[in-house]
């Protein structure tokens, strides 16, 4: 099988770049950026492209669509609310959509609605500086929580001093970044080490409102809690007067319709949900205890925005749950085990053909790693796991199976058996091209003992 010509597309995107900035609509500073595939059309668990090349979408947008494409139930119920009311402040949906939400989610006893994670993650901030006093937040390498200057990038400067600092090679370093603003507002620790979290909170938990953190980290590489992290976190935050958050971007409504605090037992003070809950259209949602969302009803803390709770977005959150947890969510089961069989097949695969290969993660996203150990505790995939995993990803996009940057396969509700199929043929050709080009870049490793 011949890897797919881009000729349309590339040609599109170079007449592109003339009115958008770099032609694309967001960026980071990685190495090696492809030519974006532009896609017209898709359908199910399919993709086209302007090249009319077909493609097995495990990007889902992040993971937003959850749904897949043209899912018809969902697509019937946003075209009614289209014709009925498009925006408004307050709508008859209101109700319905926040009682789901709090029916769903054990950690949320009230709800704000926003349109994205970034945004409603620093409202998430402010509520926790508002109810405890104090000013820091803690975060974790290797955890994603938007783009803002605040809280984007960076690692722990040194033990003594675990403030975030910008490194050479950091992704998601930047210029234009208000100077000191990470020192300033925050700490950041390796995830999964309690020795480590225990010194700074004894010292400084005076100074700390909130701990946030994913209590799956996605963004990290797939990694799960090790077993009492997150119950001892959760006793540290309870003595220390510290609002825990779960940042459930990913997590909320594609690992479990409760997401991952339900599945991992733990409920936060706080849950930031976002991309799936909406199947496809831009919303997000905070939510938690009641004596804290209620700082927002006494009028102490101030949340806005034109798009909140927008009619369009609670019909979208409404169909989508409707959909998820039909039949007592068995949708989620039947997801997990296409990505078992997904991830034995890229197993065996990899090591047909000589690579390394392991795949991790919470069923309905799994990740997979060039090398030979799965990602745990605090540790995180170094460059040379990065390098090689990218060009896996880049080798199966350009045999029709399109991933999520970080190596992330997001699974649909529509996935099937010929789906199945369909990966099954690719993925054999897509591994050979990869190992060709990683054994050609990584040759002399190989000949002082094979790849790192």
């Amino acid at each position: 099988m011949e890897p797919y010509i881009l000729s349309k597309s590339k040609e599109y995107n170079e007449q592109l770049k003339q009115f958008l900035s770099g032609g694309v609509h967001y960026n980071f500073r990685t190495v090696g950026e492809e030519v974006p595939r532009h896609f017209k059309s898709g359908k199910g668990s399919y993709l086209w492209d302007l090249d009319n090349n077909k493609y097995l979408d495990f990007y889902c947008k992040f993971g937003a669509m959850i749904l897949g494409h043209n899912h018809p139930e969902y697509g019937e119920a946003l075209e009614k609310q289209i014709y009925r009311l498009l925006a408004v402040n307050h709508t008859d949906l209101d109700l319905e959509v926040s009682e789901l939400v709090v029916r769903s989610v054990p950690g949320i006893e009230k709800v704000r609605f926003g349109l994205s994670g970034t945004e409603i993650i620093q409202n998430a901030l402010r509520l926790a500086r508002a109810y405890t006093g104090k000013d820091k937040f803690l975060r974790f390498e290797g955890h994603y929580h938007g783009n803002m200057d605040n809280i984007m990038g960076g690692k722990m400067a040194s033990v003594d001093n675990p403030y975030p600092v910008e490194f050479p090679g950091d992704p998601r370093a930047t210029a234009g970044r208000v100077r000191n603003v990470l020192k300033e507002q925050s700490y950041i620790l390796p995830w999964n080490d309690l020795a480590l979290l225990n010194n700074l909170l004894q010292e400084k938990q005076h100074e700390i409102a909130a701990i946030i953190m994913e209590p799956i980290c996605i963004n990290g590489g797939g990694i799960i809690p090790l077993p009492g992290y997150l119950e001892e976190v959760r006793k540290l935050c309870d003595k220390y007067n510290i609002v825990l958050i779960f940042d459930e971007v990913i997590t909320g409504f594609r690992v479990d319709l409760g997401g991952a605090q339900k599945i991992l037992g733990v409920i936060p003070d706080l849950t930031v949900l976002g991309k799936a809950v909406g199947g496809g259209m831009p919303v997000s949602i905070l939510g938690g205890k009641k004596e804290i969302m209620d700082l927002y009803s006494s009028r102490k803390v101030v949340h806005a925005g034109t798009f909140n709770g927008y009619p369009l977005g609670l019909a979208a959150i409404k169909a989508t749950i409707e959909i998820l947890s039909r039949d007592n969510g068995v949708i989620y089961e039947k997801m997990k085990k296409y990505a078992e069989t997904i991830s034995k097949i890229m197993i065996e695969t990899a090591a047909e053909v000589g690579l390394p290969l392991v795949v991790q993660g919470p069923g309905p996203v799994v990740l997979y790693h060039c090398c030979d150990k799965k990602i745990t505790g605090s540790e995180l995939p170094n460059a040379d796991t990065q390098v090689k995993s990218s060009i896996i990803n880049r080798c199966m996009a350009d045999h029709g199976i399109l991933i999520s940057p970080i190596s992330r396969m997001y699974f649909n509700v529509m996935f099937n058996d010929e789906d199945l199929e369909f990966f099954a043929e690719r993925i054999g050709p897509s591994f050979k091209a990869a190992a060709q080009i990683i054994h050609k870049v990584y040759k002399s490793s190989n000949e002082k003992g094979g790849l790192k």
